[in-house]
């Protein structure tokens, strides 16, 4: 986000933040269960704090924690890379759950203050219960805001008989524990680590290859391995995501090749730029090309597809570069 990257960087960095020229460590698996433990220990503890001890929270009788926070803070805190994990993901899908929670509960058991029996009204909440959750997940898919915790705050007005007592206050309890999450997170998380990894809108984070793999890759036949093969075990969630989400149009670019199969580019001694040639140089001779220059580990290369950006691991590019890149992607694509 542009407001961010303005702000003084010890500020930005623990939004999620870093500079171009930015080279993250590789933590031992130890510390990363550390800053996990530490994170979800600090975020469970100040949301308990602050509702066991809040004058105006026990005069509602507010839970000291409602529960579904418990598995947010394993995302949170322990999948931070994840979409589900993403500020926009918590604070609005946990929102949407106790608004839709509330809704329901009132509609279906606030109304009516006297039951026939205790069979009726157990056969009324839990028709409510299921309601309030299938409900809260259409909503949280269609304003991409799903974070499987806001299911269970959409059952728990329903189904818990201290918190349907509170009604309509539940949801400023649930905003303000999210947002307390949220706020423990991008205190510890960017510590050696860094969250979020967006605030709004997903970020068309480039895909790094260390050059080792992409020789390995271009050596074997083309019929071995698919475009995902090259980066499978070095993706992150979001990287994953990405891939899945444009095969539909690799099918299509896969139809424009067959029918084009050869380039019409030029090439410049001058250059770094290899191009494929229509009357000199075939699809094959190019990869045999870029696998020469792979064999070198200290080879920098950034490669371009019609939907993603592949570049090495030694390259660190700004965000104006980055948008440039892209531009360049979108030409390919159209």
């Amino acid at each position: 986000m542009p407001f961010i990257e303005n702000l003084p960087y010890p500020l930005s960095h623990f939004l999620g933040y870093r500079k171009p020229d930015h080279v993250p460590k590789k933590l031992p698996v130890w510390r990363i269960y550390l800053w996990g433990f530490i994170a979800s220990w600090l975020g469970i503890a100040v949301v308990e704090i602050i509702f066991a001890y809040g004058p105006s929270f026990q005069s509602h009788h507010t839970p000291m924690i409602v529960a579904s926070f418990g598995a947010s803070a394993v995302l949170v805190y322990g999948v931070i890379e994840s979409p589900l994990a993403q500020p926009r993901n918590i604070i609005g899908g946990q929102i949407i759950g106790a608004v839709v929670g509330v809704i329901i509960s009132q509609l279906f058991l606030g109304i009516q203050q006297k039951w026939a029996s205790e069979e009726q009204y157990i056969a009324v909440q839990w028709v409510g219960g299921a309601t309030a959750m299938a409900f809260s997940l259409v909503v949280m898919q269609i304003t991409k805001c799903v974070h499987p915790p806001g299911g269970a705050s959409a059952l728990i007005p329903v189904v818990t008989t201290s918190v349907l007592d509170i009604k309509w206050f539940y949801i400023g309890v649930v905003a303000l524990s999210a947002v307390i999450q949220v706020a423990v997170a991008c205190l510890v998380n960017n510590i050696e680590r860094k969250y979020p990894a967006y605030w709004w809108t997903p970020y068309e984070v480039p895909i790094k290859v260390n050059p080792t793999e992409l020789t390995a890759v271009l050596s074997m036949p083309h019929s071995a391995h698919g475009a995902e093969d090259v980066v499978a075990d070095n993706l992150t969630v979001a990287e994953e995501g990405r891939i899945h989400a444009s095969k539909d149009k690799d099918n299509d670019n896969n139809k424009v090749a067959q029918k084009y199969p050869n380039g019409a580019t030029s090439s410049s001694s001058s250059s770094s730029v290899t191009a494929i040639d229509k009357q000199n140089m075939t699809i094959e001779q190019a990869i045999s090309t870029l696998q020469k220059h792979t064999q070198n580990p200290d080879t920098k290369y950034i490669l371009f597809t019609p939907n993603s950006l592949i570049y090495s691991t030694g390259i660190s590019l700004s965000d104006e570069e980055k948008s440039s890149l892209e531009s360049l992607i979108q030409k390919l694509s159209s």
